[in-house]
């Protein structure tokens, strides 16, 4: 037994000596890496856009508030190839003004081939900021989702496919069902960028009004189907009333509205903005309290799964 033990041992302590001894196969290789991995500067709107091109140029094109941005002074942060030598270095002051707001790096690869990369900077054009009227308010609803029972805006549900035909859609204007909510659709708004915080995310200020007839929907349901008033504004007041604070995911095209200032209520809308420049923030607002206590447009009412505040611009 003492035999067999001192032989594997002996095994490993040579297995691991050869090994040991072996030359690493990579240890050859002359790198020809000269990218940039990365590149961000101060007030930079979300990330860069870094692409090579051919054997021996590149172009890294990116979005700022120029009018907060020194042109002529300007210290990049970034990262590139781990053994690529790059000029001018990190750290380095650089002028953007020299030409149209670009400026041209090297990179030398370790086995010295040389790559230009032309950074472009360009001015952060917000799709938020001005003044904006609600032109709609609409919203989805639908009973039985994923059943083919259901019925609602998605259309009838198919089985063979599990899923609704999108030529079936058709978002229902809320003020059907909720009267009151045509005191919404005359509203105001106003969006201003004022930073760009260090995720590279615009912050900003709103201020949403009441319009010309100076009020607010309050999403009440008076009466309903048993003649009492029912009050669905903690689930439907989306929009903050007032003035507030905003960040927007410029990326993911997500804004946070908060009350007031960061530390009020906040809640969160997808932004999509169409072909004339009009937006729209669809806020999420399914909740999975269904019961059969309802009478059409309640029934509408409790099965909402998104609102959709649609804006226009406001040319006052």
């Amino acid at each position: 037994m003492k035999n067999q033990i001192l032989k594997l041992v002996l095994f490993i302590f040579v297995a691991a000596f050869v090994v040991s001894c072996q030359e690493d196969p990579l240890e050859d290789i002359i790198s020809n890496d000269r990218q940039f991995l990365s590149f961000k500067i101060e007030g930079q709107v979300g990330p860069s856009i870094i692409k090579s091109i051919g054997e021996d140029s590149g172009t890294i094109e990116l979005f700022a508030l120029t009018d907060n941005v020194n042109l002529n002074n300007i210290t990049p942060i970034f990262e590139v190839s781990e053994k690529g030598s790059v000029s001018p270095q990190e750290g380095e002051a650089v002028n953007f003004n020299n030409n149209d707001g670009s400026f041209t790096y090297q990179i030398v690869s370790e086995s010295g081939k040389s790559r230009a990369w032309t950074v472009i900077i360009n001015t952060y054009d917000s799709t938020l900021d001005g003044n904006w009227k609600v032109s709609s308010l609409i919203y989805d609803w639908h009973i039985g989702l994923n059943n083919d029972w259901g019925w609602g805006v998605f259309g009838p549900y198919d089985v063979a496919t599990s899923s609704y035909d999108p030529a079936n859609y058709a978002p229902e204007v809320l003020a059907k069902d909720f009267p009151n909510v045509a005191f919404e659709e005359d509203n105001t708004l106003e969006f201003r960028t004022l930073l760009i915080n260090e995720n590279g995310n615009p912050e900003g200020a709103f201020s949403f009004g009441a319009g010309a007839d100076n009020t607010f929907s309050s999403f009440v349901l008076d009466p309903d189907h048993k003649g009492n008033v029912r009050d669905y504004s903690d689930r439907y007041r989306q929009m903050p009333e007032g003035n507030g604070v905003w960040e927007y995911n410029e990326l993911g095209k997500v804004i946070t509205l908060w009350e007031g200032n960061k530390n009020g209520p906040s809640v969160k809308g997808d932004v999509t903005v169409d072909a004339q420049g009009n937006i729209t923030i669809a806020f999420n607002i399914w909740e999975d309290a269904f019961t059969w206590d309802h009478w059409d447009a309640e029934s509408h009412i409790q099965n909402a799964y998104t609102i959709y505040y649609n804006f226009e611009e406001d040319n006052l």
